[in-house]
């Protein structure tokens, strides 16, 4: 189908308002953002329950949750919800609900990013290792800006590198001007043009193709598999699935939305609403690639041609505009996010922190401006890594994440026995070893990467926990280590 033909001036004419207006806000909030680190970053600690909603949300649900759980919904079926979209509400309740308001109400005021978190609870070491590992995550956000070229370019013809460079661009300025106080209103409007633009799509599939025992029907002639609780997985796999939605409680844009917040109880009313919106959110994705699947399996290249097909067939002009705009914001919200916390750790915590010790306030907020645009071009050159598609993105980068930081986050909160040589061991031990069971080894036995390198390095590091413990020598009491 040539998508091009139906992408019209109207369609045009939403995306074009979208990249204004989030233009607008970020000039807007510039005067807000540059009062200090604190202001630029979690934007004075002072977003209310329905922008924490907002926040939350856009930053959680991202381009993967559009393209690549419609790429999902097109090749492994039903399950993906079963392994994936379930598992992610019940397995990151704890987060919103425990982790997130002690994070706010306990920790000390000094503590901004995920790595001053880890020098609070274990030394300066871990917070530098940890402010290069999460650096180093820029290429999930390659993916994600991979996304918004490849649809324009499947819809408009518009060249992927000149959208690329647009997206690219608009993304570096208005983060660089306005830090979170600009993603949080960008976020919020954002987060409503995607819950309109699903909730478009899936109306405009029952309209066209019937309801939902149309689609199943179709889906049992092209694939009876898709319809059944594991599909094509194994155990093991559909366990790798559920610990992908883990990697959540090692992502640093949580931990800035929940020190951002006015209070732990504002984080427990925001992230348990969002969390019910999100199940909907997600599986309205996974549905929408099923069907795409069912009715344009035989005449699409691959999964994002036939669900952007699919898209087109079933939204009016205009609404087509505004599911490609919400795709937009998916990317913006979450890639916005993290060249902020890039910046911040490359400047605030690397350079500042163990570098130049003395660099004032102002000097620190110029840099990592300046940086926000450096991560915009290593990120766009880094969607070559993603030509064949998104789909596992987060599968690979999530389990990455959890296997090196989740045992030394969650336990060092809340594990009074714990000790900087465990999260040291833990966290350079997961590294190689994920690199080596998933590229080297190539998963012997069919044993998920993220399942063996998880449960080994949480038994490493309650090991070496257990072995140095000593009640008479025990760390000092985080309330003691003093802000850089």
């Amino acid at each position: 189908m040539d998508l091009t033909k139906l992408w019209s001036a109207a369609d045009w004419a939403v995306i074009l308002i979208y990249f204004i207006g989030v233009l607008a806000v970020g000039v807007s909030m510039k005067s807000r953002a540059g009062k200090s680190v604190k202001s630029f970053y979690v934007a004075s600690r002072k977003l209310t329950v329905p922008i924490i909603i907002g926040v939350g949300a856009a930053g959680w649900y991202d381009s993967w949750t559009i393209v690549g759980l419609a790429e999902c919904g097109w090749t492994m079926g039903i399950c993906v919800m079963l392994v994936f979209v379930i598992p992610e509400a019940i397995l990151r309740l704890p987060l919103a609900v425990i982790i997130g308001p002690h994070v706010r109400d306990s920790i000390p005021d000094w503590v901004v990013t995920v790595p001053d978190l880890m020098k609070y609870l274990y030394d300066e070491k871990i917070k530098l290792i940890s402010a290069v590992t999460y650096i180093a995550n820029l290429l999930y956000d390659s993916a994600l800006l991979f996304a918004i070229a490849e649809v324009l370019k499947l819809v408009s013809g518009m060249p992927m590198v000149a959208s690329l460079i647009v997206a690219g661009a608009v993304i570096a300025i208005y983060t660089a001007l306005s830090g979170l106080w600009g993603l949080a209103v960008t976020d919020l409007i954002q987060f409503a043009i995607m819950t309109v633009a699903a909730g478009a799509l899936i109306i405009g599939m029952i309209m066209k193709f019937g309801g939902l025992p149309v689609i199943w029907q179709e889906l049992e002639t092209v694939d009876p598999s898709l319809l059944t609780p594991m599909g094509n997985l194994t155990a093991w796999e559909g366990i790798a699935w559920a610990i992908s939605a883990c990697a959540m409680y090692c992502e640093a844009a949580c931990y800035q939305r929940f020190g951002s917040a006015r209070s732990g109880q504002d984080i427990k009313t925001a992230y348990s609403i969002m969390l019910a919106m999100g199940v909907t959110f997600s599986s309205a994705m996974v549905i929408a690639g099923m069907g795409a699947r069912a009715f344009f399996g035989d005449m699409a290249a691959s999964p994002a041609e036939g669900f952007w097909s699919m898209v087109f067939t079933v939204l009016p002009v205009g609404f087509r505009g505004l599911f490609v705009a919400a795709l937009c914001a998916a990317v913006m919200s979450t890639v916005s996010s993290d060249w902020l916390l890039f910046s911040t750790c490359a400047v605030n915590d690397i350079y500042r922190g163990f570098i130049n010790r003395n660099l004032s306030e102002q000097k620190t907020l110029m840099g990592m401006r300046a940086a926000v645009g450096v991560f915009g071009v290593i990120t766009v050159v880094g969607t070559i890594f993603w030509a064949d598609g998104i789909a596992n993105a987060w599968y690979y980068l999530g389990g990455f994440l959890f296997s090196m930081f989740f045992i030394p986050i969650t336990a060092g909160l809340f594990y009074k026995k714990k000790c900087t040589a465990a999260a040291l061991a833990c966290i350079v031990y997961s590294a190689v070893l994920y690199v080596v069971w998933e590229f080297i080894l190539a998963c012997p036995g069919g044993l998920p990467t993220s399942v063996v390198v998880s449960v080994t390095g949480a038994i490493l590091y309650f090991a070496i926990c257990i072995a140095k413990y000593d009640k008479n020598s025990e760390l000092p009491e985080p309330e003691a280590v003093k802000e850089v």
